[in-house]
């Protein structure tokens, strides 16, 4: 059951940090083909993804691990073995990865940076797979900890790379039974710096920019020392926990972005609750969505390779996370498996998709809207607006509605001067609810910005000028 809201006017807008302005994509899934080709694919759709609609689209790609697996050709890049080997050495039953060879590996990544995409590499530093077996005075036994054997003749380690060893007998966290890798002492604190960056030399793989898998497992200042001893480049953590102000501990102690783990699990409770539940202006909460309050270092998301729980109306999710604060970041399975690029046609209950949020977002909203919340009722429905940064980028009007049969909205008063005494147009529209899915009337926004807004049910709606 729905619990009764205040309604709540917005008064202040709420400016996110120029670092976040564009879009990101996650551009890959769990299992993608193997047999070496989606480098190659990934290459492909470059042009398509910078340039989705009138000249925009995503300004980074996520690239999934790299280096060479103890699960070769098979392997997702999570269990890495040779750090150096990025697809050119006969090893693990394999020469390429999973993913394809160095050669196009590099090929891809050019192709991206050409269009001005930034391009960013996967880091697993928890944990290390593969090695051979060998004796550990620490353990007085035998650990597969010794990686003398690495055909790229780099990262060699031996058992006082890894937990316990004479130093420490422990971090914050293992994984899977792999070696757990220590940075406190032994060559791995100073040889993953150096692949760092080897890893932005373009003649070995040219990233510039680093998303840190499973920092549940590892001390933030690691991170914040391998950040600086790369540069200081974009850098964003996979840290899995619902909790808004661990995850500001944590991003404040590393200096990186952070995955908004509670704004997903917000939201997907309700995209999820397709009768309409949930509560959705719980969304404007800080415990209960990271980007609400810390936006500068929230990366937004509604689906990734771990977890893709939203079933029901993911577009719901989409259409707040890519016109609201944070940097949003696109999942691959849904913009090409799922169909959600463009809705997958008229209707199918989607609306105009992606791609057209996209546009709204770096076309109205100058790739970083500002907010400020305008309407937050009894749970029914929301509205809030990014403020105009000129006339052709004259920011929008935002009203989101999760009642399962009833159109929802009514009357906001905006505080920017760019949409008073216009006449607003629906410019990206939804509703999965039969016979529904149809843009909503053209509105009047007066001089004192009074105007009307209104969303389908299970739908949306970004209103900016008419005619841009």
């Amino acid at each position: 059951m729905k619990k009764l809201g205040l309604w709540l006017s917005a008064l202040l807008i709420l400016t996110t940090t120029g670092a976040f302005a564009g879009v990101m994509m996650q551009g890959f899934y769990w299992d993608v083909p193997a047999g070496g080709t989606w480098w190659n694919t990934m290459k492909a759709n470059a042009y398509s993804l910078r340039y989705m609609v009138s000249g925009v689209g995503i300004n980074r790609m996520w690239f999934p691990p790299a280096s060479k697996c103890l699960n070769g050709g098979y392997s997702m890049g999570y269990d890495p073995y040779d750090y150096y080997d990025l697809g050119q050495y006969n090893q693990m039953g394999t020469i390429e990865t999973r993913f394809g060879s160095q050669a196009e590996l590099k090929a891809a990544v050019a192709l991206f940076k050409s269009y001005g995409v930034s391009c960013t590499a996967d880091i697993v530093l928890n944990h290390r797979a593969g090695g051979a077996s060998e004796y550990n005075p620490k353990t007085g036994g035998n650990t597969w900890t010794s990686f003398a054997g690495v055909l790229s003749g780099m990262a060699k380690w031996h058992w006082d790379s890894f937990h316990p060893n004479n130093y420490c007998s422990g971090d914050e966290g293992s994984f899977g039974g792999y070696p757990d890798v220590c940075y406190s002492a032994g060559s791995a604190y100073t040889d993953m710096k150096a692949w760092l960056v080897w890893l932005k030399n373009s003649a070995n793989a040219g990233f510039d920019s680093w998303r840190f898998d499973y920092v549940k497992g590892f001390a933030a200042w690691v991170v914040l020392d391998m950040r600086a001893a790369s540069g200081n480049p974009f850098s964003v953590g996979e840290y899995w926990d619902a909790n808004t102000t661990t995850l500001n501990t944590w991003a404040n102690g590393s200096g990186a972005s952070v995955f908004d783990f509670a704004l997903y699990y917000t939201i997907k409770d309700v995209c999820n609750n397709t009768g309409g539940g949930g509560y959705l202006p719980n969304v404007f909460n800080s415990t209960l969505a990271f980007a609400s309050k810390w936006d500068a270092r929230a990366v937004t998301f509604v689906g990734n390779h771990d977890t893709d729980e939203i079933y029901s109306d993911k577009m719901l999710a989409y259409a707040f996370i890519l016109t609201y604060k944070g940097y949003p970041c696109i999942y691959w399975k849904d913009y090409y498996n799922y169909g959600l690029a463009t809705g997958g046609g008229s209707g199918t209950g989607w609306g105009n998709g992606i791609k057209q949020l996209v546009w709204c977002r770096e076309k109205l909203a100058a790739g970083g809207p500002s907010i400020g919340i305008l309407k937050s009722n009894d749970g029914d429905w929301i509205s809030y607006q990014s403020g105009g940064y000129s006339t052709a980028a004259p920011g929008y009007i935002v009203i989101i509605n999760d009642n399962a049969s009833a159109w929802k909205g009514g009357a906001v008063v905006t505080s920017n001067g760019y949409l008073k005494s216009k006449t607003l147009k629906a410019y990206a529209w939804s509703s999965s609810v039969s016979g529904q899915n149809y843009a909503p009337a053209n509105q009047w926004c007066d001089a004192s910005g009074n105007v009307q807004v209104w969303a389908a049910p299970r739908g949306y709606a970004v209103y900016s000028v008419n005619g841009l």
